[in-house]
């Protein structure tokens, strides 16, 4: 059972620079719910699964189109 501990309070990324927040390397913990920068796959405070690619069909599409044309 994923419980959150807190720690992710002091590592969530508040700052928003009008990008997809994918784009910027953020990743989101669906159990704490806060966006946060890190190289690892699950979160640090309550070792969730991170979400790398938004849900929504809008930025999905734009998420991927821009990722299809970094890779040409």
């Amino acid at each position: 059972m994923n419980v959150c501990k807190g720690l992710c309070l002091r590592i969530e990324i508040k700052k928003f620079n009008g990008k997809i927040r994918y784009e910027n390397n953020q990743k989101l913990c669906t159990q704490c719910n806060v966006f946060i920068n890190c190289t690892d796959a699950r979160c640090p405070c309550c070792r969730c699964v991170l979400r790398i690619t938004p849900r929504a069909g809008k930025y999905r599409k734009l998420f991927q189109e821009r990722k299809d044309e970094l890779r040409y």
